[in-house]
Order: C-alpha cells, then sequence, then structure tokens
C-alpha cells in the first residue's frame, strides 16, 4: 500500500471504536419505540435489535447473518408470513435497496393487524452503498406516495443539514481512497465537528421560495427519513 493510502484496516477499526455518526440517530429511533411485546424485526441490521426488542422474530437476508428466518434478496419471502401475528414490524435499512418500494411497503401492511405500527429508516441524503442493489434515496413526500392506505404517518428527518454534511464526510472516509493521510485526519475531525453548526440555523424550509409556516420542515438535509406508520 502506498504512502498516505486508505488503510481500511485501521479505518474500520477507528469505527469500531468511534461508532458510525449515523447509528447514533437510528438508534434513537429504536429507543423511542422500544418493546417487550413479540415484534417483527426485517432486515434492521446497523444497531443491536435485542437492546430494544428482545422479544424480536428477526428476518434477513445475509446468510451469514443469525436469524429466526432467511428470506430471498429482495424480502419477497415476507408475504408468507403469518398474517396479523405482530403489532410492531421494525424495518431499517433496506427500502433502498429493493427495486420495488411500493411492495415490500404492501407487504409489511399486509402483515399488521389493524392499528399495527411499523418503524420504519430509509436512506435520504447518503452516500450510494452497497451497490448495485441501492434503487431509490426518499423525501419525506416519496414516503406519503408510498404509504397513501395507512392510517397514520408519521415523516421526520434523521438529522440536521450540518450534521448530515459530517455524516457524509465520514462516508467518503469509508468509501473513498484519499492520497493524503492529512486530508484524512482533517475530514475526520471536520466530521465529528461540523454539526454545531446546526445551532444557527433557525428555520428549515423544503423549498427556496417562498419561506412560510406552510414550507417549514424538520430539517431540509437529512441523512435518512424516519417513519412511524399505523395501519
Amino acid at each position: 500500500m502506498g504512502h498516505g493510502m486508505l488503510n481500511s484496516d485501521k479505518l474500520k477499526r477507528y469505527f469500531k471504536i468511534k461508532g458510525k455518526l449515523s447509528t447514533k440517530n437510528l438508534r434513537r429511533l429504536c429507543e423511542n419505540n422500544k418493546t417487550d411485546e413479540e415484534v417483527l424485526v426485517i432486515h434492521s441490521e446497523d444497531v443491536p435489535h435485542e437492546d430494544y426488542f428482545p422479544n424480536a422474530f428477526t428476518v434477513t437476508k445475509r446468510k451469514n447473518k443469525e436469524a429466526d428466518l432467511h428470506v430471498d434478496l429482495f424480502y419477497r419471502d415476507i408475504a408468507n408470513l403469518e398474517k396479523g401475528k405482530y403489532r410492531t414490524i421494525i424495518c431499517t435499512g433496506l427500502l433502498e435497496h429493493v427495486p420495488d418500494p411500493q411492495r415490500l411497503i404492501d407487504d409489511i401492511h399486509e402483515l399488521l393487524p389493524p392499528g399495527g405500527k411499523l418503524v420504519l429508516s430509509a436512506s435520504s441524503v447518503f452516500s450510494i452503498h452497497e451497490g448495485p442493489n441501492d434503487y431509490f434515496h426518499f423525501t419525506p413526500f416519496g414516503i406519503h406516495e408510498l404509504m397513501e392506505n395507512w392510517s397514520m404517518v408519521e415523516v421526520y428527518g434523521s438529522s440536521q443539514p450540518f450534521e448530515t454534511l459530517g455524516i457524509l464526510m465520514q462516508r467518503i472516509l469509508l468509501q473513498c481512497e484519499i492520497r493524503s493521510k492529512a486530508i484524512k485526519v482533517l475530514i475526520s475531525i471536520l466530521a465529528r465537528q461540523i454539526y454545531r453548526l446546526d445551532k444557527y440555523i433557525s428555520a428549515q424550509y423544503y423549498t427556496r421560495s417562498p419561506k412560510s409556516n406552510e414550507t417549514r420542515i424538520d430539517s431540509m438535509l437529512p441523512s435518512n427519513v424516519f417513519v412511524e406508520a399505523l395501519k
């Protein structure tokens, strides 16, 4: 390996110690929805779900991961699960990786009983990752289009604008080769500190004009969209 080239092993060890910046927000989503009831956990692998959902039935496509059920690449097999058994379904980090997101949303809708809850996270302003199976990144408006048949849908951003820039900087370190060791250190420092600028933002809008109460949004640059929806 040449001087200053990306040392992936050291970088992986660093992020194992320090943690990915996006993970803490996902932990917050899980913490806000934790329950001792039986839940169905679909794919969600970025946080240890047992900390929040100790009675989970787990489903994954990854054959090397321990789970209660292993399914096909695009999770079409979940349609065969027992309908109405789980009042809560957790699905994070998956929607962007299926070529037919409407089908996945509809399958989950069918699995839930009336009043059942879906907790979902999907990429918004995030790097292309786990290609070539990275098909769509979502806005709140796109999520509402996919979930028009649900009785209640709450969508909000996982991160604030400068925080998202920090997450993207970290993804650059993880997914790019950078010739300068000094630049890698600088990016790493910026990634972990730039979120501090978010406190200077007083309002955000989903358009340049008009800036009004009708066009305000909780985050105009979220790394992920978080969804809590009822059937």
